[in-house]
């Protein structure tokens, strides 16, 4: 076994760069309790992962990305108040990184039982797969195995980047209305569904309780509701309100406060172009 958690001085990106990435490089491991991690390598290694390197904080695990890149990333949760230690935002970082081996990397989370709206969170920030304790060693094999021999389209959108949340593969041609399968089987139309897309997306920016998020969800459904056919051009609108909401939520991750501007300058622009049509 390798366990290595010190910093690397140094870092560069020539391995990446120079060797694509491989499900059966060693395994990082992420967890920040002594006790779990003593466990966790020993599951890993039951798992047939003989060589596991070890970080103990999120800012360890990137060099340690940088420097020798992992098949995967097994994270714990993390409470920890310290932001730089809140493991969802380490993820986004991740599906956030210009190299895009290290942006595609499988990333496995370890936690405690959580509400599904908290499981959903973290499938929404771009992990792959999600285990909960306590941990047997064939879970942990199943997951290895999974996303090693059946892993999931890698999408990345304005709203999302990693691992396609569905389990199904996408047959996506042209905008991606939702129900898609509907459409394309003739039993609701493009227009149909794009206004069920947007009330979707109203619902789900009111469970955040982010009135800007709100806003714009609300912009787009007023959008959708004023236009008379729902084709690539009417789909640049709602891939602005989405792209609009993912910049929302970085920037109050960052603490940036100046997110008011983005949602009037993004109503300016829609309701300019509801004037045009």
């Amino acid at each position: 076994m390798i366990e290595r958690a010190e910093s690397f001085p140094g870092v560069t990106n020539a391995l990446v760069q120079a060797d694509a990435w491989s499900p059966n490089r060693a395994p990082l491991l992420l967890q920040s309790n002594p006790f779990m991690r003593s466990i966790l390598v020993s599951l890993l290694r039951d798992a047939g992962r003989n060589d596991v390197h070890v970080a103990r904080c999120a800012d360890s695990a990137v060099e340690m990305m940088s420097e020798r890149l992992p098949g995967v990333l097994v994270s714990d949760w993390n409470d920890a108040s310290t932001p730089a230690e809140d493991r969802l935002r380490l993820i986004r970082r991740i599906r956030d990184m210009n190299d895009a081996v290290l942006r595609e990397m499988p990333v496995i989370m370890i936690s405690q039982p959580r509400p599904r709206q908290e499981i959903e969170r973290a499938r929404d920030a771009g992990v792959s797969e999600f285990i909960i304790t306590p941990v047997a060693p064939n879970t942990i094999q199943h997951r290895l195995t999974s996303v090693r021999e059946k892993p999931r389209d890698f999408i990345q959108s304005p709203r999302f980047t990693g691992p396609d949340r569905r389990r199904r593969k996408r047959h996506a041609a042209g905008p991606s209305y939702k129900r898609m399968a509907d459409v394309e089987a003739g039993l609701t139309t493009p227009m149909q569904a794009a206004r069920a897309a947007a009330v979707s997306l109203v619902q789900e920016m009111q469970l955040t309780g982010d009135p800007l998020a709100i806003r714009v969800a609300r912009s787009l459904q007023r959008f959708i509701a004023h236009i008379k056919a729902y084709t690539l051009v009417e789909e640049e609108v709602a891939t602005m309100h989405r792209a609009a909401i993912s910049q929302l939520s970085r920037m109050a991750e960052d603490g940036n406060p100046l997110r008011e501007p983005v949602v009037t300058g993004l109503e300016q622009v829609v309701e300019k172009r509801m004037r045009r049509g």
